[in-house]
């Protein structure tokens, strides 16, 4: 009874909603203005006039919301249905304003490309950041790389002791002006709205984790639940005051918006726990698929005589030899199980763990895939065979390709650095540049290695050296990760049986001739009819990316493996 009368008080105190109800009587005669030629209204109240329509259906959600989550009545779905229709009508108006805006901008040719690529000096000048941003640039503004390291047992971060840090590529967002760009980096605004953002990319990301955790619905998506999250009173006036000092309009843009994936915060966190992940480069690609133009052989150079008649010789032609990588990214991700019963004021108190448990989840889901990865219908390891659920069969990965091209058995011997430089001396020039190159190595390996007085450890480097993460060493200038995500149960032709199970492998890859190709940033969602019979809630991350070798030639010998290792 109690949330019904704070439902009605709610409704009847809304004057955004009156105001609102007033401009739906009259819809009739603005219709018959304009018909007279009248003054269309400026885009300010357009967009005014549409938050209030959205205030009106948001209105409605939170009084069914707060009265034990139930479904809208039949009147209360008629309103919401005038509401809507109105929305509707005003949307169209704000996007054809907003479309003439566009044309005359691209018209204006350098002064337009001007405003897009100048750098923002929001530093500058005390103009705050929604001013010349969106709100889904904020949200994914981000740094250039990140503090590396991993999650613990707790999901608590531990940075890497040695200082190495991972990049974060930038993911592309709709600007103001509706295009597509690149979003922008937390050191182009002040450091007062630098932090600012930081707290509204925080919130939002805690609002869809919590919504995803705590609703009563089967299954949602992140938009969902945001809004499911902002209409509870652990959010509601949180979500406005965080917007409010961003000077953002609440009652128009910040009630209007809802985000697109994750955000700059998890997107941060996933990239700063990879280890194998890092080495590669990473690029947004436009289209699904996409071809990435590479150059093959080198052109030939050719002396050419002095000429001594009227018909000399001409040269030989030389032609540069092309090449392409097709990216096509598959849907790609990683899960965690909560239970149904979780109540709300736990959910926030778990909030930090769930969203490092993703994180860490998603990362070590990449990395599996990237060594391991198959794409044939049976897998090269038996215990992996024909599923298409594991992510070790997104695309091929390193093993697959070393195995084929560039293998060296190590005969049921220890690992030592004689043994990496063997196998590394058959990738020929793609060995030849240690910064270009890795070793990935799993952990009983690694051990064996460190016993090689040969090796050098990472603590007998110099203070400057550049530290990779998860690097422990360096054989012969190659730094040395080590990964638990390398098996350690192969057989003797280095891949699984389930007969032979105490062989490991180590792979050797020049960094150079492999990319990451993301289509889609990091997302969440949840459902809980999976686990329905244990009334569990699988939540979900996920992404649409591909892993490419992008060489000249597939069977370039710049991936080796050294396999058949000894316990």
């Amino acid at each position: 009874m109690w949330n019904k009368i704070k439902a009605m008080v709610r409704r009847l105190l809304a004057p955004r909603h009156t105001a609102y109800a007033q401009t739906v009587t009259d819809k009739d005669k603005d219709k018959k203005k304009k018909k007279k030629g009248a003054k269309a209204l400026p885009l300010e109240e357009l967009t005014a006039q549409r938050g209030n329509a959205f205030e009106g259906m948001d209105v409605l959600y939170r009084t069914a919301h707060d009265d034990g989550e139930r479904g809208l009545t039949e009147e209360e779905t008629a309103e919401y249905a005038t509401h809507r229709a109105e929305y509707d009508r005003l949307d169209a108006e704000v996007d054809e304003i907003n479309a003439v805006n566009a044309a005359a901008m691209h018209r204006s040719g350098h002064e337009a490309l001007r405003q897009v690529a100048a750098p923002l000096l929001v530093g500058r000048v005390e103009e705050p950041a929604s001013a010349t941003r969106s709100l889904d640039e904020l949200f994914w503004a981000s740094v250039t790389d990140v503090v590396a390291g991993s999650y613990g047992a707790s999901q608590e971060f531990m940075a890497n002791q040695y200082g190495a840090r991972n990049r974060v590529e930038p993911t592309l967002v709709r600007s103001q002006s509706g295009m597509f760009l690149p979003a922008p980096l937390i050191d182009e605004f002040s450091p007062d709205h630098g932090r600012m953002i930081r707290s509204f990319q925080k919130l939002v990301g805690d609002m869809i984790l919590f919504g995803l955790v705590t609703s009563k619905r089967g299954s949602l998506g992140s938009g969902e639940a945001f809004l499911a999250a902002r209409a509870h009173p652990a959010f509601h006036d949180r979500y406005e005051n965080v917007l409010r000092a961003m000077d953002v309009d609440t009652a128009a843009e910040g009630l209007e918006w809802v985000p697109t994936g994750i955000g700059a915060a998890l997107h941060e966190k996933v990239r700063a726990a990879g280890k194998v992940a890092p080495l590669f480069t990473r690029i947004n690609i436009p289209t699904n698929p996409w071809k990435w133009p590479l150059e093959g052989a080198d052109a030939t150079a050719f002396r050419v005589p002095e000429p001594t008649g009227d018909t000399e010789a001409k040269f030989a032609a030389s032609t540069p030899g092309t090449g392409g990588a097709t990216f096509d990214a598959e849907i790609f991700g990683a899960r965690a199980l909560t239970s149904k019963t979780l109540e709300a004021l736990s959910a926030i108190a778990i909030l930090p763990y769930m969203s490092n448990k993703i994180a860490q989840a998603f990362s070590d889901a990449e990395e599996k895939a990237i060594l391991a990865g198959d794409t044939d219908g049976t897998h090269q390891d038996s215990d992996i065979g024909a599923s298409t659920t594991d992510a070790r069969t997104a695309w091929d990965g390193l093993r697959k390709k070393a195995l084929a091209e560039t293998s060296t058995d190590a005969l049921n011997v220890a690992v030592t650095r004689a043994l990496l430089n063997t196998s590394k001396a058959k990738m020929g020039k793609y060995g030849l540049n240690p910064a270009a190159m890795a070793h990935i190595i799993g952990v009983r390996d690694y051990y064996n290695l460190a016993d090689d007085a040969d090796f050098r450890t990472v603590d007998k480097f110099g203070p400057r050296a550049i530290v990779l993460n998860g690097q422990l060493g360096a054989a012969d200038g190659t730094p040395v990760i080590v990964s638990e995500h390398i098996r350690e149960d192969l057989n003797a032709s280095g891949v699984e049986d389930g007969v032979t199970v105490d062989r490991s492998h180590v792979i050797t890859v020049n960094r150079g001739e492999w990319a990451i190709g993301q289509r889609e940033a990091l997302d969440v969602e949840v459902d809980d009819s999976i686990y329905r019979e244990t009334y569990q809630r699988l939540l979900i991350g996920f992404a649409l990316e591909d892993f490419q070798h992008i060489g000249d030639a597939a069977a370039n010998d710049d991936t080796a493996i050294l396999f058949n290792t000894a316990p």
